[in-house]
């Protein structure tokens, strides 16, 4: 999560019910989260670094099912750095990466004086050995889009600095060693040959190497992320089609993900299916879709998608049927992003987590123990412990006080009922699994005064509050009596021969 309304901006999991199940923020802003595999391995996977305007310089971080960091990816050449956009590990274990850099380009040809010195943001993309961290391939767009690329990009307008051509914001490789790239300002996916780095086909923006039988369905796309193969033989391919970006006119009603079949035969492009947010989210920036499988045989495949700047994300069936939405921030400040994630991705499940450098946490506030273990996925019961006045708590001299099911990422267990009867001087708690094994133990946290000691004390302060209280009531109807025994005298009479002579007066 990041935004300017996310005062800790770092990676973050969560599970189905939208509860915390993992987050750090050691690493500052990080982008582009999700679960790769890499040598038979499930590896935790992101960006961190520095985040610019619109791209980023840092690094990519592999964690492993400990949280700690095994690998990481660097981009290769002087003076280039990580871009947040992409981190994509390949069926050959290599990495795809996005790199922007500032360019000098040969710009007379287009008559557009007013880009400074013919300085642009070149697009590159990297494909890297994880391993070695040596470079396999390197595409520049600037190679190989030039006229009339140069006058057909729309976007790019960022301040003062160069401009922003291209805007690569996702790589895919296929089968046959070829990449599909997403280029942003140019509202165009370009199909690229892995040996030479030349553009094979196009789609959307101006060009025309596919015909649109989807009454423009298919590649009228603006300001999308995410293309991604979904079948080679199919020619069928995701994307999320933005539709709109800040300071820049749109004719889009609002975002959506789509799914796009290319007949190469015939050359013709036809969009199979849309996914709308139930409010008709438009995300001017960033955004995701996943193809999930079937959970079972014969069962439908679903799709989810992350509504990138809008914190949200939903999931459909294949038919575009919407089964649930859920909302990070107000949808009611979505236009202003103040909390946004770049792209939402669903983990499979076999991402089994549990922390090697730290335990589970337990606090004593008051008369609750509260406990929560960062970034375990595998606790399924929490089992409260208390030693005795007289054990030795060091030697782990434990009982078991109560036990719990764990619900949401932090659980608390009411002291007051465990220690009615027991006098114990210190509590723990045990992480427990489904079978209710236990995994790890949580700090030791000293007991609260309860029991007859606490209750002796609370009668010693009423006592001495009464006799307070005494003491000053006495005080004051002793300094009362003076003061009518002065009044009295003052007068001559008694108050209640005063109020005699009243009396008969009337």
């Amino acid at each position: 999560m990041d935004g300017p309304s996310i005062v800790s901006p770092g990676p973050m999991i969560l599970n189905t019910k939208g509860d915390l199940v993992w987050t750090s923020d050691q690493f500052g802003h990080a982008s582009n989260l999700k679960v790769q595999r890499y040598r038979h391995q499930d590896y935790l996977t992101f960006w961190a670094g520095e985040k610019l305007q619109e791209s980023g310089q840092g690094v990519y971080y592999m964690l492993d099912s400990s949280y700690h960091t095994i690998h990481i990816v660097s981009a290769v050449g002087e003076g280039l750095y990580g871009d947040l956009h992409e981190f994509k590990i390949t069926n050959e274990d290599t990495a795809l990466i996005t790199v922007y850099n500032r360019t000098q380009v040969d710009l007379t040809s287009t008559n557009m004086a007013w880009v400074e010195d013919g300085s642009i943001v070149d697009g590159i993309f990297q494909e890297i050995d994880v391993a070695s961290g040596r470079l396999v391939f390197q595409w520049r767009a600037s190679d190989h889009l030039e006229e009339p690329f140069f006058t057909q990009s729309s976007g790019g307008y960022v301040g003062n600095g160069p401009f922003d051509y291209f805007h690569i914001n996702s790589v895919d490789k296929d089968s046959h060693g070829n990449y599909l790239a997403s280029l942003r300002h140019l509202h165009m996916l370009v199909y690229i040959d892995g040996s030479t780095g030349e553009v094979l086909w196009a789609l959307g923006g101006q060009a025309d190497d596919f015909q649109d039988i989807s009454d423009g369905a298919a590649t009228n796309f603006r300001w999308q992320h995410d293309a991604r193969w979904i079948s080679e033989e199919d020619g069928i391919i995701s994307l999320f089609n933005n539709g709109i970006a800040r300071q820049h006119y749109s004719d889009a009603d609002h975002s959506e993900g789509r799914i796009i079949r290319l007949d190469f035969a015939d050359r013709t492009a036809e969009r199979l299916q849309a996914f709308s947010s139930l409010q008709h989210i438009s995300s001017a920036s960033q955004g995701s879709v996943q193809l999930l499988p079937a959970t079972e045989e014969g069962g439908d495949t679903h799709v989810f998608v992350g509504w990138g700047s809008s914190a949200a994300y939903s999931e459909f069936k294949s038919d575009g049927q919407l089964l649930c939405e859920t909302h990070l921030a107000p949808s009611s400040l979505f236009y202003f992003e103040r909390a946004k994630s770049y792209r939402a991705i669903k983990a499979p499940t076999t991402w089994k987590a549990q922390p090697e450098a730290w335990d589970p946490a337990a606090s004593i506030k008051g008369n609750n123990m509260y406990i929560s273990w960062n970034g375990a996925t595998e606790v399924a019961w929490w089992a409260l412990q208390g030693t005795l006045a007289g054990g030795d708590a060091e030697e782990g001299q434990f009982e078991e006080v109560d036990v719990m099911a764990k619900e949401g990422f932090e659980c608390s267990f009411d002291l007051r009922g465990s220690s009615s009867t027991r006098a114990y001087i210190s509590y723990r708690v045990a992480a427990l699994d489904a079978e209710m094994n236990v995994l790890r133990y949580s700090n030791n946290a000293v007991a609260p005064r309860t029991g007859s000691g606490s209750y002796l004390w609370a009668g010693v302060v009423f006592a001495a509050t009464a006799i307070l209280v005494v003491l000053l009531t006495i005080s004051y109807r002793d300094y009362l009596r003076q003061a009518l025994a002065k009044l009295s005298l003052s007068s001559g009479r008694t108050r209640y021969q005063r109020l005699d002579a009243e009396f008969v007066g009337r």
